[in-house]
Parts: C-alpha cells; structure tokens; sequence
C-alpha cells in the first residue's frame, strides 16, 4: 500500500514536471527536446505527428517530430491531409466522438488508418486532438510507435495533457507567423496590437487570476478588466484567455530573438 501511494506521489511529481516544462516551448526544437524527453514518461512513442488548422475542412499544417530520420516518402505518407495517415486518423478521429483514439495494425483491423500504419510498419498508435470553436486554432496529435497496444490508462494521460500539447504547438505557430512578419509588418507585433493595460490586464491572466483578483491589483473593476479582456481577444483574433496567452508569449519570443540579432550584428 505505501509502494503504491508513493508511486502515486512519484508520478503527480513528473506530470507537474512535464505540464510546467511545456508552458516554455515555443519553437520546433523546444518542442521537439521536450517531447523526446519529459513527455516520454507518460506517452511513449517513436514519431509525433501533429495538425493545427482547420481540421474539419483538411486545412491543416501538419508536422513531424521524430526520434530516426524519415524517408521524404514516408515523411509525405504522414502529413498528406487527403490520403495521408495523418488525415486517415483525424476522421477516425472525429467520427469516434472526438475520444483518444488508440490503433493497432494486426490484420483484423480494416479501417483506413490502421491499412496505413501497416505499409508504414507502425504496430500502435495513439492520437487525441483539440477543437476550438474557431476551426483554424484547433490541433491533433499522433504518437506513432507505441511500445504496446494503448490502454485506458495512456487515454487519460494524453487527455490530461492534451491542453499543454494544443498550446505548445499554437505558440509555435505563432511564432513562426511572427518570424514571417506575416501580421504586423515589419513593426513590433505587440505594440502594434495591444496597449499598455491591455499587456498588464493579460499578464496577469497568464498568472491564472480571476477579472476579480486582476482588478484588484490594478485598481480597476472586474468589468473594465473584462473589456479589457474581449479586446485583447478580438485584437489577437482568438477566442479564449489561453489563446491569447499562447499567441502573446510567441510574439514576445519573436522580439526577443529580434533584439538579440541587432544586439549581435
């Protein structure tokens, strides 16, 4: 009974481990580090794919974070989102109510995706996504090469961490639309959207206080504060706190790297 409860403790210790390394991901290869490292203990796996778009449209982009390098002609397997596997699961996906889906290629199973993942010599899989009410801010993710057939229990675990996974990946995204300079021209993105108490208002939403509480700290009404709050959402052009949150830390990612470049040139 005690060997069990402390395990119980050992692994509340990792997920908060694994949920608070995520919340600095905002490039490709931090992304990639932490899937390969932290991740791993909970969802072990060989190949992340992942989709963010627009997925009941198959708008999406998708992208491959592996641990061996893949053959262009497999890699291009994965990410199609007609044909490829990556499309295959996301309407297994959908028409399985959106649960976690778990697939494994033995020959009684004949649906699309699981034909797929044997040409490709993948036996387990293991895929959840997240829509969002506005169709291009949603994302799904696929753990390829599972070391066994996935249980109830990997289920939960890729539930659990499916919001960190969602907006891991939205700050990537959008800091890669920053790097682009696809919003704001040229011009300092932020400044460019949000005001001054408009930053502060959020940046006390990315420390989880209420409109109550964010008032209080800077002596204004929970109603100013959620004003504030519907024009930093209309702004940014997302829809909830932690979208906003997501697409401010990548702008703020963006500049930093900026500024070190003209510090270095």
């Amino acid at each position: 009974m005690k060997d069990s409860l402390a395990q119980e403790q050992v692994d509340v210790q990792l997920l908060l481990f694994t949920i608070e390394t995520s919340i600095r991901v905002v490039k490709r290869f931090q992304f990639f580090l932490w899937a390969q490292g932290s991740l791993q203990t909970f969802l072990p796996h060989e190949t992340l794919l992942c989709a963010c778009g627009d997925l009941d449209r198959g708008n999406f982009r998708a992208l491959v974070f592996s641990r061996s390098v893949l053959a262009p002609e497999v890699e291009a397997q994965m990410t199609n989102p007609v044909d490829g596997l990556i499309g295959r699961l996301i309407e297994d996906w959908r028409n399985g109510a959106r649960e976690p889906l778990a697939r494994s290629s033995g020959p009684r199973n004949r649906d699309s995706s699981t034909a797929l993942l044997r040409t490709l010599g993948i036996e387990h899989a293991l895929a959840h996504g997240c829509r969002e009410a506005r169709g291009e801010q949603s994302t799904f993710f696929a753990l390829l090469g599972v070391p066994a057939a996935p249980t109830s229990q990997d289920a939960r675990h890729i539930e659990l961490l499916m919001p960190n996974l969602h907006l891991a990946l939205l700050r990537i995204v959008e800091f890669e639309r920053a790097e682009s300079g696809e919003r704001t021209g040229g011009r300092s993105p932020l400044q460019a959207t949000l005001s001054g108490r408009e930053l502060q208002v959020l940046d006390w939403v990315r420390e989880g206080k209420t409109n109550q509480e964010i008032g209080q700290i800077l002596d204004i009404s929970p109603l100013t504060v959620k004003n504030h709050i519907q024009k930093i959402l209309r702004k940014l052009d997302v829809t909830n706190r932690a979208q906003a949150v997501a697409r401010v830390t990548a702008l703020r990612a963006h500049e930093g790297g900026a500024e070190t470049a003209r510090d270095m040139s």
